[in-house]
Parts: structure tokens; C-alpha cells; sequence
């Protein structure tokens, strides 16, 4: 079984990143498997930190080498990007990374069948990004209550789709873990994202939560159990818990969940009361050239008002001398 607390678990650390509660991260090989295919990380960076979970497939030894690839490919890449990339184009491209690095793999005979599924959240203290592929789910919880962010990239949630299946007879459904997508699937493979900002909490909404977690997890509990136990306990506990709820009921597959607490409400439309600082610059901008404009106004009304003087004294001098 693997566990790591947010802090200090990540090869990556950083001194400096966005000031968050502790989250915990916990993978387990489950009851039937002998090898734990998934992965997970934590990357630090002086201006965001990413929780990432990986669940590799590919036979005897290529699904925890794509996994791993990936993990670090995705590591690498988002310990390089610019303090000022936007954080939806950073995950972006560490997926498109170790999505090329898996393809260039599968060249070998050996991991030819090789990929992984992915999700991934990064937060810079006001933004956080959700991205996936695969089946790897990310949750919103708040209060108990549970609402699913990613979406599937299986065959039976394009039945879902186009309305043949219905939503509860997914999970059931003899091709419920058949992907469409994943990474080292096809060159340029889509990847899903979404944004939510930080609120600051209030009477009506408390602290939220974000699940990462693999299939081993969510086909074996619901996600009103999830949504309660990830709502009610400090994030290990709720973590042990979770996956000990997968294990009493088979454990067939790896187990791995995080659990991440913010500090507030995640919604996806920016607070009220904050400027993007491009409005803001473009609010100086005009504003200083507001000030120039009136400074010139002025500037000009004087010369005229100095002219017409000049004139009207001129006449009355000749007026005088005639």
C-alpha cells in the first residue's frame, strides 16, 4: 500500500507554493491483483501545486510503465512551466508530454498495448484546473454532497451519450472499463479541463473538497458514500476508509484516491469582486490616458485664451495710437 501526505511526499518539493490544507494521497494493490498499476504524485512549484493519479494497462509490466512515465513526464514538465502560463495550458501540456513520450514506447513490441488514464488538479492559491483522460474520475464535495467534474472516456459513457444506456446501468455494463481515450492512445489525444475559482467560505457554503481516484475505487463505492465519508472526515482518514470500503467488497482492481480540501468554495465563475489584472492594466491604461487628454485640453485653452488677449490688446493699441 502507498500513502502520502501532500506535504513533503513529492521528489519535486518546492520551498514556496499556494497555501492550501493538508491533503493526502493513498494507493493500494487491492485483493486480486498481484501488481499495483496505478501511480500517483504531488508537484510543488513557487506558484502552484498539482495532485496527479495515474492508472496504467498494458499487460505484465507495461501499464505501471506507462503509468510511471507518465507520472513523471507530467512532473517534469509542470517543475518547467513559466510563473505566468496559464494553469489549464500547463496541465495541457505536461498530458500532450507523456502522452508523446508513451507513443514513442509502444514502438517496442513489449509495450505495445501500453497506456494510462489520467487526472490531475492544479491550484495557484485562486484557480484550480481539473484535467483527465481515460476513466479516472475527479469529484466536487461539499457538505456530503457529491458532483462528478470529469468525464469518462469509455465506450459505454458514449452509449450514455447518445441515449442507449442509462447513466446508473453504466458501471454494470459487461464493456463499462473499455476506454475510448487515454494517454498513448492516438498523436493528438484531447485532453478534458475545467476551471473553478476559490470563494472564501461563508454561512451557506463551507470548505469543498476535491476526489481524485481510478475505476478500483468508484466501481466498488458510490458516490453518495464517497461525497459523505470524503465530507465528513480529515482527508487520511477519509482515504483509509474509502479504500478499506473497495477492499470488504472485492477489491478487484488497484485502489487509489486523494483527498483534497480547500480552503473555501470551488465554483466556476470568478468572485465578484476580483479584477482580472489584464482589466486592471487596461483600467490604468486608460485611466492615465484620460489624464493626458485633459492635461491637453488644458494646455490648449490657455494658448487660446493667451491668443484672444494678445489680439483684443493689439486693437486697442492701435485704437490708442490712431
Amino acid at each position: 500500500m502507498l500513502r502520502g501526505l501532500s506535504q513533503g511526499e513529492s521528489r519535486r518539493a518546492a520551498k514556496k507554493a499556494p497555501a492550501v490544507q493538508e491533503a493526502f494521497l493513498m494507493s493500494d494493490v487491492g485483493c486480486e491483483r498481484d501488481l499495483n498499476e496505478d501511480r500517483f504524485e504531488t508537484v510543488r512549484t513557487p506558484h502552484a501545486i498539482t495532485w496527479v493519479v495515474c492508472d496504467g494497462m498494458g499487460g505484465v509490466a507495461g501499464g505501471e510503465f506507462a503509468a510511471q512515465l507518465a507520472i513523471d513526464a507530467i512532473a517534469r514538465t509542470l517543475s518547467q512551466s513559466a510563473p505566468d502560463e496559464p494553469n489549464i495550458d500547463a496541465v495541457t501540456s505536461a498530458f500532450r508530454e507523456a502522452n508523446r513520450l508513451i507513443l514513442l514506447r509502444r514502438r517496442n513490441a513489449e509495450f505495445a498495448g501500453m497506456g494510462t488514464t489520467a487526472v490531475a488538479v492544479r491550484f495557484d492559491g485562486r484557480e484550480a484546473v481539473v484535467s483527465s483522460i481515460g476513466d479516472s474520475r475527479a469529484y466536487l464535495v461539499r457538505d456530503g454532497a457529491v458532483q462528478q467534474l470529469t468525464v469518462d472516456d469509455t465506450y459505454v459513457q458514449s452509449l450514455v451519450d447518445e441515449g442507449s444506456l442509462m447513466a446508473e446501468d453504466a458501471l454494470s455494463h459487461p464493456e463499462a472499463h473499455v476506454l475510448t481515450r487515454c494517454l498513448g492512445s492516438e498523436p493528438n489525444a484531447s485532453v478534458h479541463s475545467e476551471r473553478l475559482w476559490l470563494w472564501p467560505p461563508d454561512d451557506s457554503v463551507g470548505n469543498d473538497a476535491i476526489v481524485l481516484c481510478t475505476d478500483g475505487l468508484y466501481s466498488l463505492v458510490s458516490d453518495a458514500e464517497l461525497g459523505e465519508i470524503a465530507g465528513e472526515l480529515p482527508p487520511r482518514e477519509a482515504c483509509e476508509r474509502l479504500v478499506s470500503l473497495a477492499r470488504e467488497r472485492g477489491g478487484y482492481d488497484n485502489i487509489t484516491v486523494a483527498v483534497i480540501p480547500f480552503p473555501g468554495a470551488l465554483r466556476p465563475a470568478q468572485p465578484a469582486f476580483e479584477v482580472p489584472k489584464k482589466a486592471e492594466r487596461k483600467k490604468g491604461a486608460k485611466g492615465r490616458s484620460g489624464a493626458g487628454l485633459m492635461k491637453h485640453f488644458f494646455i490648449l485653452a490657455a494658448m487660446a485664451a493667451f491668443a484672444a488677449g494678445a489680439t483684443v490688446a493689439g486693437f486697442l493699441a492701435l485704437k490708442f495710437l490712431r
